[in-house]
């Protein structure tokens, strides 16, 4: 029995780390669910992880720190509002949203407690927020285990009545979500004129404010995309939406879902990917601007897998298997803190 604790515990570490691996996390998360004891647990370590982060300034969060603290009150109040920003500058980390994994865990056998009890009569929710900068990425598990990879300058909200009274976020950029199964409470995300509904199963969003589209790929599984003024559509494996937010237009097409979920892996992934896209997937990684000014080049595909490079030597892998010329504006600073994104203007090589 000890040497099983001790293991668990290794996994609660490894957790906070984010150098668990997919298996343990299988493992972890029924270990959660098996005793109030585990989560108490869970909590505890989260605590200390958190308090030691204080101290070495990678996290800033906003929140109460223990369940004990919140058990002990049997509400929130009505501000309330949690806002996660990761600030370390690590690649990619599993990113524990303070206290709210333990305390939504535990909240759901709570909120039953408390239904049976005519004293309460309403309980006050609190609004997490997780949100990554630029360059980052984060890895969270909901109450339900659902996982959502966040990639850079994204935000995800949710109440904490999430997997109590349904399942529903809110969410803008790029994500990876990996929803768990319940079709008695259905997983919606909503993008504003657009939502996304699901019961268990494995899909991409690509949805930033400053991009003119909305993109959802259904890597397994099926969902609904709903569009405001527009039939449902029911999307399988191996299928894309794109919504056109200007013209409200709407394109389903077949596509290798790698090429939109690659990204996780920390690669580029494409397969016979037209220019135009390839251009806007390496200018969203790289935090670069293109201007293309032969149009002729629309017409080129590519099929290219890019992992670790910078932007310049893409550029140059581009440039030695197609006829395009290229050159990088390295723009000066806006003052001492902010940096204008570099520009690159493409364009067609003459014949020899």
């Amino acid at each position: 029995m000890g040497k099983e604790r001790v293991n668990y515990h290794k996994m609660i570490i490894n957790f906070f780390a984010g150098e668990i691996s997919d298996s343990e996390i299988i493992l972890l998360k029924d270990w959660l669910n098996q005793l109030p004891e585990n989560k108490r647990i869970f909590d505890d370590e989260n605590e200390l992880w958190q308090e030691a982060s204080l101290y070495k300034n990678t996290v800033n969060y906003q929140t109460d720190t223990t369940w004990n603290n919140i058990s002990s009150k049997f509400s929130f109040g009505k501000n309330n509002s949690r806002s996660f920003i990761i600030q370390s500058k690590i690649n990619f980390r599993i990113l524990v949203a303070a206290a709210t994994i333990a305390c939504l865990l535990a909240l759901g056998g709570l909120t039953l407690w408390i239904a049976g009890n005519k004293s309460f009569q309403k309980i006050e929710v609190a609004s997490t927020i997780v949100a990554t900068h630029e360059g980052e990425k984060a890895h969270i598990l909901l109450a339900d285990s659902t996982e959502i990879i966040l990639n850079s300058e994204s935000t995800l909200q949710y109440d904490g009545h999430y997997n109590i009274k349904d399942r529903v976020v809110k969410f803008t950029g790029e994500a990876y979500f990996h929803v768990s199964t319940n079709h008695e409470k259905p997983f919606v995300v909503q993008l504003g004129k657009m939502s996304v509904t699901a019961t268990g199963t494995r899909f991409n969003i690509f949805s930033f404010a400053n991009e003119d589209r909305i993109e959802t790929t259904m890597e397994d599984g099926s969902i609904t995309v709903s569009i405001k003024g527009k039939e449902p559509i029911n999307l399988k494996s191996g299928q894309q939406v794109v919504y056109f937010v200007k013209s409200e237009n709407v394109l389903v097409r077949d596509v290798t879902t790698d090429t939109y979920t690659s990204w996780k892996e920390n690669k580029l992934r494409f397969n016979n990917t037209p220019f135009e896209e390839v251009l806007r997937r390496i200018g969203r990684k790289y935090n670069v601007k293109f201007e293309i000014t032969n149009h002729d080049l629309l017409n080129l595909k590519y099929t290219a897998t890019f992992i670790d490079e910078s932007i310049e030597e893409v550029m140059e892998l581009l440039k030695n298997v197609s006829p395009i010329t290229y050159k990088i504006y390295y723009r000066t600073s806006v003052n001492d803190k902010l940096y204008m994104e570099p520009k690159i203007v493409v364009g067609k090589r003459k014949s020899i």
